[in-house]
């Protein structure tokens, strides 16, 4: 195959091979000017003076007068000039992302040469028919918006005011701000452009290369365009296009759109012949769909067999572009083994590394901290615990930390005080967040070097990430210096907003350049990097539609319709420029696979990109369509059961015989999944602790049970009026400061201790919903008021008789009950449910112990359980089971009765049969022939503390 640029070398060569050194070569990035050179070799057969290579960009640079300053250095000017002629009370930090706006917009005017008078008088009159106009109709103002472009109607005349002043001194601001940066000899990019072409026209400025060569360019700003048409009267210009009929004669084809312009205002040599119809030439072309945006990367290894190319015989042969760079560490880990060269083009992103993953997280934790009471700088504890687990962190103090970690989950802290952090002296030196904006750079500095010291110690350490880490000194070295001169020349005050802002952009724009010959093996590049280079064999990987073209632009001051107007770049220009990089790119391939995620992920489509439709249906060529599978083939997941042994058996006997006492909470969980009772009451595995960042029905339960015992305890053993409970209500400072303590302690877990505690953020949500409840339930009780309280939070147990594998046993029930009082004569065992309570009927005795059930009675049968228990110990044949269901506090016809066949019933009638099935339940739990096993209500694993064993949540 004829590639662009090797012709373009042949071509030169034969135009000037004895005085190459007199004509400089300029290409669209530096990558095609390595590229020519090896061509360019090629066809020299005695030493010679190479000519110069350039960008275009370096071009335009290398002849300005001023030094192009830093972004941060050329919005603090511009704010300058902005108050200066908005006369606004907008501080710096308001300003600095309407800044960024601006200077976009100012570079773009000078590099497109726009009068820039005109054009922010039209946006001013612009604006000001969206005012003026605003007692118009809705339709007369639709009919406007179509010509005028969109309007917006404020309704303040003072607002209208003072939007218009700012419209009106753009020009002002644009003008004094140019002023400002020539007094200094600085300039932005498009600025400096523009008077290397002013002086250029007025005589100033000379081009000594005998020629100039423009390779491969493609869209031109009104800049390069003046420049080209001096060169041209200079005859010092020639211009060599990269180009093909199919879309250039194509006029609705969008990739020829820059480049009919260019072949008719700047034609190629008469004598520079390549073939143009490379396009139309047979092609074999894929396009694959993968449900998995790194599952792409597996497209590699397969088109490489397919072309049965372990490695390329050239440089030039085989290439992966990446229209997605995130793929390329997955890309290259699907590199097969017998592939030993790869270059790799283009810069690994800082941003996808773990280096940036660390300093954002601490960027987190700066901007989250907060000072306490005490003066101590405290923060939510997820920003420090992501910390600690972060992979950089694993090695250092592994043992320390761990332990500081369990003592956050144990004392359920939410808060930290960053100073208890001394696990070692990175730990120190991270945890000591610098109080002035101008420190922080020296703040992130010293960490990265501790991390690098750190990781240059280790035996296995990654060069890599040593490279990645001194990328981000540098850059944060780079921002420090910028900083501490725009602070000191300019006396700008830095927020931490600003900071943080330009931080990112700074680390965002990192990139980190990778080793090797670039004229080698399996090329890796970005979309940018493909510019004038041809391959025989292309893997495409991330052809999604929000990846190639990208679908955003930056944000603008001027509107659309305006930038058409004068000629300025928009979402149009930028799908022409992607669309050109894509048809030029496999123009001369003939082996072409692109791969594309169907997966809709956040801000991805998971469409194919327009291109790959466009091959489909508007090409002579006929891709095939296929999907990329992936076979999982694993053992499916085993049911997780335990058969009971006679030592399990003796073990579990043993523990209750010892008086540990079966409670009708395990009953329940036996019933509901047995293999849960093993590992919580037989294997004795204890249950994750985890910070509670909220009050959940556990925690609420505790609460309201302590709180509730502390209040009634006065009264065990007494009669307790409607008056004494009136009493209670009115005290509402008491009853306050009571459950503020039990939150302090049970849900903060701190003690007890003298002062007052004021909660904060969801604390105080969860204190009036716990005030409310408190309230209705005493209010409920005033309903059966006068009632005796027999007892609060007391242990109660008995022992059945149970026959066990033949063999008679006595089997210890027994648990805390929440409260047994006696009304009208009746004695009453209490039991509080915060959570969902069903219902509160059963219709049989055998309905409550039915494991197969997928919403079981466990509410009901814990308290005919704890029912039996009380009677036996008391001797009171009939005691009564209440359930007071806080969900149903509220209910006009609150009935607390368990009831049996929708009817009040008596303990004694149904005493006898609850035991049979307690005596046939406990002998199976105790049972050396039991088998434990897993519900067969998978829904009930989702919140259980043992899931992860049994692998279904």
């Amino acid at each position: 195959m004829e590639r662009f640029l090797a012709g373009c070398a042949k071509y030169i060569t034969q135009k000037h091979a004895h005085h190459l050194h007199e004509i400089c070569l300029v290409f669209p990035n530096r990558r095609a000017g390595v590229f020519f050179s090896s061509y360019l070799q090629n066809e020299i057969d005695k030493p010679v003076i190479a000519p110069a290579i350039t960008t275009i960009g370096e071009l335009f640079a290398g002849y300005s007068n001023y030094f192009q300053a830093e972004k941060l250095q050329l919005i603090s000017l511009l704010f300058d000039e902005f108050r200066k002629q908005t006369q606004t009370t907008e501080t710096f930090d308001q300003f600095y992302f309407w800044g960024e706006i601006l200077l976009a917009d100012f570079n773009d005017i000078d590099r497109y040469f726009v009068d820039a008078r005109d054009l922010f008088t039209n946006i001013a009159d612009l604006k000001e028919i969206d005012h003026v106009f605003d007692y118009l109709t809705d339709e007369q103002k639709a009919a406007l918006e179509q010509f005028w472009g969109s309007m917006a109607v404020a309704g303040r005349k003072d607002f209208q005011q003072k939007h218009l002043l700012v419209w009106s001194k753009l020009f002002a601001v644009y003008a004094g701000f140019k002023s400002v940066l020539k007094e200094s000899n600085l300039a932005f990019a498009g600025m400096a452009d523009r008077q290397v072409i002013e002086e250029l026209e007025a005589g100033k400025l000379e081009f000594g290369f005998e020629k100039y060569y423009f390779i491969g360019l493609n869209a031109l700003n009104e800049c390069e365009k003046r420049l080209f048409s001096y060169l041209i009267k200079e005859e010092k210009a020639a211009f060599l296009w990269d180009s093909d009929r199919f879309y250039t004669n194509e006029k609705t084809n969008e990739a020829g759109r820059f480049m009919r312009e260019n072949l008719l205002r700047f034609p190629s040599p008469t004598d520079f012949v390549m073939a143009d119809n490379h396009f139309s030439e047979p092609k074999k072309i894929k396009l694959v769909a993968v449900s998995s945006n790194y599952g792409q990367a597996q497209q590699v290894p397969l088109f490489l067999k397919e072309i049965n190319q372990s490695e390329p015989a050239r440089f030039d042969e085989t290439a992966v572009v990446l229209a997605d760079e995130t793929l390329l560490f997955p890309a290259l880990g699907a590199v097969p083994p017998e592939v030993e060269t790869v270059n790799i083009t283009m810069g690994y992103p800082v941003k996808n590394s773990m280096i940036h993953g660390l300093l954002m997280l601490l960027v987190q934790l700066m901007k989250n901290r907060r000072v306490d009471a005490s003066g101590n700088i405290t923060a939510y504890y997820r920003y420090v615990t992501d910390i600690l687990n972060h992979q950089l962190l694993a090695v250092v103090e592994p043992e320390k930390s761990r332990l500081f970690i369990s003592e956050i989950q144990s004392r359920n802290k939410i808060s930290i005080t960053l100073t208890d952090i001394q696990i070692s002296p990175l730990h120190g030196k991270i945890f000591t967040l610098p109080i002035k904006t101008a420190d922080y750079c020296g703040y992130f500095l010293g960490v990265l070097s501790e991390i690098f010291k750190l990781h240059k110690a280790e035996e296995d350490n990654d060069s890599i990430v040593q490279e990645i880490i001194f990328s981000v000194y540098s850059a944060i070295e780079k921002l420090d210096a910028l900083i501490k001169k725009v602070v000191t020349e300019q006396q700008r005050e830095i927020s931490d907003t600003v900071f943080f802002r330009l931080l990112t952009q700074y680390l965002n724009s990192e990139t980190v350049s990778f080793e090797g010959e670039p004229l080698a093996g399996l090329q890796f590049m970005g979309i940018l990097e493909t510019r004038c280079l041809d391959f025989k064999n292309l893997v495409i990987l991330g052809l999604n539609e929000n990846k190639w073209p990208r679908t955003s632009t930056a944000p603008s001051f001027i509107p659309a319709n305006i930038r058409k107007g004068f000629g300025l770049p928009g979402i149009d220009e930028q799908d022409a420029m992607y669309a050109y990089y894509f048809y030029r790119l496999i123009q001369r391939a003939e082996n072409i696979t692109a791969t594309y995620n169907v997966v809709k992920d956040g801000i991805g489509t998971g469409e194919l990109s327009r291109y790959g439709y466009q091959l489909l249906f508007d090409s002579p060529h006929q891709p095939e369509k296929l999907n990329l599978g992936f076979s999982f083939a694993s053992n499916p997941v085993q049911p997780v059961l335990v058969k009971a042994t006679p030592e399990i058996a003796r073990q579990l006997l043993e523990y209750n015989q010892s008086g540990k006492a079966l409670s009708p909470s395990a009953i329940n969980t036996y019933l509901q999944c047995s293999l849960r009772f093993y590992f919580r009451y037989i294997a004795q595995l204890p249950e994750p602790e985890e910070v509670k960042e909220e009050i959940d029905g556990a925690i609420f339960g505790t609460i309201f049970h302590e709180t509730l015992e502390e209040l009634y305890q006065p009264f065990v053993g007494k009669t307790i009026t409607r008056a004494d409970i009136d009493k209670i209500l009115e005290n509402k400072l008491v009853t306050d400061n009571l459950l503020l303590r039990k939150i302090r302690k049970i849900y903060l877990k701190q003690p007890e201790i003298e002062g007052k505690f004021i909660p904060e953020g969801k604390t105080v949500l969860f204190f009036e919903n716990m005030k409310t409840y408190l309230q209705q339930l005493l209010k409920t009780d005033a309903k059966y008021a006068p009632f005796e309280i027999v007892s609060l939070e007391k242990s109660s147990q008995t022992k059945l008789e149970v026959t066990i594998d033949g063999n008679p046993q006595q089997i210890l029930m027994g648990g805390t009950i929440d409260r047994v009082d006696r009304v009208n004569g009746s004695l009453r065992i209490l039991d509080y449910k915060t959570g969902n309570v069903s219902a509160l009927s059963f219709k049989s005795i055998a309905e409550l112990f039915a494991s197969e059930k997928k919403d079981p009675k466990k509410e009901i049968l814990q308290a005919l359980v704890y029912a039996l228990i009380l009677s036996d110990e008391t001797g009171e044949q009939e005691v009564k089971p209440v359930i007071y269901s806080f969900r149903k506090l509220f209910d006009e016809n609150f009935n607390p009765n368990i009831r049996f066949e929708k009817t009040d019933f008596s303990l004694t009638e149904i005493k006898q049969e609850l035991v049979e099935h307690l005596k046939n339940l406990l002998a199976e739990i105790f049972s050396e022939n039991n088998i434990f096993q897993q519900t067969q209500f998978p829904e009930h694993c989702k919140y259980c503390a043992y899931s992860k064993i049994c692998m279904r949540y």
